[in-house]
């Protein structure tokens, strides 16, 4: 196989591989993570950490298996996620009053103060991933994305 015929090939290849919303979609994220990772890694946070004290800021107060639920997380990672956030001392889990059985999260003043310190560096992170975008690409993008996240799951059937 000549150098030729191998780069045609590679370039079918990466065709291909780009009309496949899995592949697509993971190297966004892999992109858009390495873009936060770059600009929130003197706060040693990482992207799901500060997803939760983002959640956690802008509701006050919740139990932790609505936020695994808004996060799309199944809840023994969400419960990592907070273990490790409870244990830098970012935010505290408390036993709901009126269900013993559930945790709520709240931000402690040193989460207020990593979310407050991290946020410019996510929203830096935020627009640097949607630079190549106009306001109208950005909000159809995201409009796009929603509809693929709202659509309801329907079995395949072979």
């Amino acid at each position: 196989m000549t150098d030729t015929t191998h780069a045609t090939h590679s370039d079918g290849t990466m065709d291909r591989l780009m009309r496949r919303p899995g592949y697509v979609f993971r190297r966004c994220a892999q992109s858009a993570g390495g873009i936060f990772e770059r600009a929130c890694r003197d706060l040693a946070l990482t992207r799901g950490q500060y997803d939760v004290l983002f959640v956690i800021a802008n509701e006050q107060s919740i139990a932790q298996d609505r936020l695994a639920q808004m996060l799309g997380l199944d809840r023994s990672t969400t419960g990592v996620l907070a273990t490790n956030l409870e244990r830098k001392g970012l935010i505290a889990r408390n036993i709901k009053p009126s269900d013993r059985r559930k945790l709520t999260l709240n931000l402690t003043e040193a989460g207020k103060i990593a979310f407050e310190t991290a946020s410019p560096a996510a929203e830096q992170a935020r627009e640097q991933v949607l630079a190549t975008l106009s306001p109208e690409e950005q909000d159809q993008l995201f409009a796009l994305l929603r509809r693929i996240i709202d659509a309801p799951a329907t079995p395949t059937t072979e």
